[in-house]
C-alpha cells in the first residue's frame, strides 16, 4: 500500500505486508502508533446516546409491537385507546429501574430512563402545540 490508513480515526503509515507498523524508521517507542487504539464503545459519549435513544425507540417500537399482538389476538381498535402506550412504558419504566439497579448498567440504564421519560413528553408536547395551532387557526 502506498497511502496511508486510519484505524478508528487514528492515521496509521501504511506497510508491506509482513512488516511491523512499529519498525518504521519514522516511528519511535512513544509514539503514537505503539498507543493502543481505544475502542468506539470505550468513548465517554458512547453509553449516553446509545441509552436515551435505545429508550426513545423502545417507547415507539414496544408500543406499537404490543398494539399489532392486541389486533391480532384479541380483535381490539389500538388506535382509540392510549393505555397501550401506558403499558408499553410501564414495561419498559421496570426494564430500565433493572438496569439502574445493576452497577455494571447504571449509567446505561439513566440515559435509557430519560429516553424512555422524554418521548412520551415530546409527543404530548407536540400534539398539544398542534392541537391548540388547529385550533387557532380554524376554530
Amino acid at each position: 500500500m502506498s497511502t496511508d490508513e486510519t484505524v478508528h480515526g487514528t492515521p496509521v503509515a501504511a506497510t508491506a505486508p509482513g512488516e511491523d507498523p512499529g519498525t518504521d524508521a519514522g516511528t519511535h517507542a512513544g509514539s503514537d502508533v505503539d498507543r493502543p487504539v481505544a475502542r468506539r464503545r470505550d468513548h465517554p459519549v458512547f453509553a449516553p446516546l446509545a441509552g436515551f435513544f435505545t429508550g426513545a425507540v423502545l417507547v415507539v417500537f414496544l408500543g406499537g409491537v404490543l398494539g399489532v399482538i392486541l389486533d391480532l389476538v384479541l380483535d381490539y381498535d389500538v388506535g382509540e385507546h392510549l393505555w397501550i402506550l401506558l403499558v408499553a412504558v410501564a414495561v419498559l419504566l421496570v426494564v430500565t429501574v433493572v438496569l439502574i439497579s445493576w452497577p455494571r448498567t447504571r449509567r446505561f440504564g439513566r440515559y435509557m430512563l430519560l429516553g424512555v421519560i422524554a418521548t412520551p413528553a415530546v409527543i404530548a408536547a407536540v400534539a398539544a402545540l398542534t392541537f391548540w395551532l388547529l385550533l387557532r387557526n380554524d376554530g
